[in-house]
């Protein structure tokens, strides 16, 4: 009999493609998402050929916490967190440079608030792991003064920069977040894993991030094409990748080795030489229109996934190939 899951924002482009995987093992998996970035078709899709292994359950975490008393949607999360799980996943936040920037607050309120409704049920009914989705934003600011490596382990110092700046509210909510998981887990039974994650992308992925946003302008065949920060580099990592990481990892949460881990890719590539990419795999070959980077963007970003390669990982969707996955979603 295979295990039991519990992740959130699971309509999300890495909690979709990890319940698909912990389905595809055979694994049960209770789904939860308040769909407010769609996916809910996808969802119901997975659960229709998931032998009923698969429970998709609407709620918002934020606002509802996990042992609500009084609403129906609380009745029905009662009836489906009955029992223990082997590992939580918690993906539900706020996430997008352009509407962190624009929402501050709200992100730091989903975010926060979210997070300390799972820990205060994991911390009540135990589990056998909780992963928390991290991200390499909390490294950003120590790259760009100098003061960490690039390629980043895990173990360095993290930070934001200008606490004023409302792009850093997403990275502080992360980095309050990973801190409230390590304090919760000495409370509660289970082990706690910080995953930190490196620009994952995918063809379910809305315009929030670099790829689909220069997918989207070839679609309407921009021209001259704006770039971005074209000297900036990052590393990126296909969801599926990203889930089987995830499993890997789980592995080593399942014999009590928690900790932090970054999930990404080796491979460093500047914007200017994605943008190639894009443009070789959808035929648009416009004039680059050059902007600089916005306030708060790293200028190099790329993981050292030393930890990661040790437990067996490689991905095996190159850049190239998963750009034209995205594309042809795209276009359909």
């Amino acid at each position: 009999m295979g295990a039991r899951h519990l992740v959130t924002g699971a309509a999300g482009v890495i909690g979709f493609a990890l319940a698909r995987e912990l389905l595809e093992r055979g694994d049960a998996v209770v789904a939860l998402d308040s769909f407010k970035k769609g996916g809910k078709e996808d969802l119901a899709a997975l659960a229709r050929d998931a032998g009923g292994r698969l429970q998709v359950i609407e709620t918002d975490l934020a606002r509802l916490p996990l042992d609500a008393p009084s609403s129906s949607s609380a009745n029905v999360l009662g009836i489906a967190l009955r029992g223990r799980f082997d590992a939580i996943f918690h993906f539900a936040a706020i996430v997008g440079v352009r509407y962190v920037t624009e929402h501050p607050y709200e992100t730091m309120w989903v975010n926060m608030r979210s997070t300390l409704h799972l820990l205060d049920f994991a911390r009540r009914e135990g589990c056998g792991a909780l992963f928390f989705a991290s991200s390499s934003e909390n490294y950003a600011s120590g790259a760009d003064a100098g003061t960490v490596p690039v390629p980043t382990p895990e173990e360095v110092p993290l930070g934001i920069g200008d606490s004023a700046l409302p792009r850093w509210s997403y990275a502080a909510s992360k980095i309050a977040g990973e801190s409230a998981l390590f304090a919760a887990a000495r409370e509660g039974a289970f082990t706690p894993v910080v995953v930190r994650f490196h620009n994952v992308y995918g063809p379910r992925m809305g315009p929030t991030h670099v790829i689909p946003e220069m997918l989207e302008r070839c679609t309407r065949r921009v021209d001259p094409f704006p770039v971005f920060g074209v000297d900036q580099t990052r590393s990126f990592l296909h969801a599926d990748d990203a889930a089987r990481a995830l499993v890997l990892v789980l592995g080593a949460a399942r014999e009590g080795r928690g900790g932090v881990i970054n999930v990404g890719a080796p491979k460093e590539i500047s914007i200017g030489e994605l943008a190639r990419v894009v443009f070789e795999v959808t035929g648009h070959r416009p004039k680059l229109e050059l902007h600089p980077a916005p306030p708060g963007s790293v200028r190099r970003r790329v993981p050292d996934v030393s930890k990661l390669n040790a437990l067996g990982f490689a991905p095996r969707v190159g850049l190239e190939e998963g750009v034209r996955e995205c594309w042809e979603r795209w276009r359909a």
